[in-house]
């Protein structure tokens, strides 16, 4: 017979949201922690990936409102199907990240973010972890490589 887990519990919350960009084939990432999910964040940190990147970039996305920001230039914005998180790359890793973080209650934010940093730097410790992660076959079959 089946039983419920225990885990901790506490009620009430507080918000903080990671924003993360990261390139499939060179394992590299930009992240920020941001006070909202909206297009003002979204287009702060689209020209923050622009301003770390030469040359034209391109920002897979998936369809939230949040990413209907005007990008800056030289940095192209491709929006994936609706309901198809399993073609998001950062997705494979965002479940790497949550799996590192299952079962844990945090005393504050500021706790909370750094458990969320650590865990982040510990799944993308090495450039080839998070190109095994991100680097699905329709993208690694590409010439955007080049």
């Amino acid at each position: 017979m089946g039983h419920r887990p225990v885990a901790p519990v506490r009620i009430g919350y507080e918000f903080t949201y990671l924003y993360l960009a990261l390139c499939p084939f060179t394992g590299e990432g930009y992240a920020a922690f941001l006070p909202a999910l909206d297009q003002a964040h979204f287009g702060w940190f689209a020209g923050q990936i622009k301003e770390a990147t030469a040359g034209p970039t391109l920002l897979v996305v998936d369809g939230a409102s949040a990413h209907r920001a005007d990008p800056p230039e030289a940095l192209h914005v491709v929006t994936l199907p609706a309901a198809c998180p399993e073609l998001n790359p950062v997705e494979r890793f965002f479940k790497a990240v949550r799996q590192r973080l299952k079962c844990r209650v945090f005393d504050s934010l500021d706790q909370a973010r750094k458990a969320v940093q650590e865990a982040v730097e510990w799944v993308s410790e090495t450039a080839e972890k998070t190109i095994s992660l991100t680097c699905f076959p329709y993208i690694k079959n590409t010439s955007l490589q080049n």
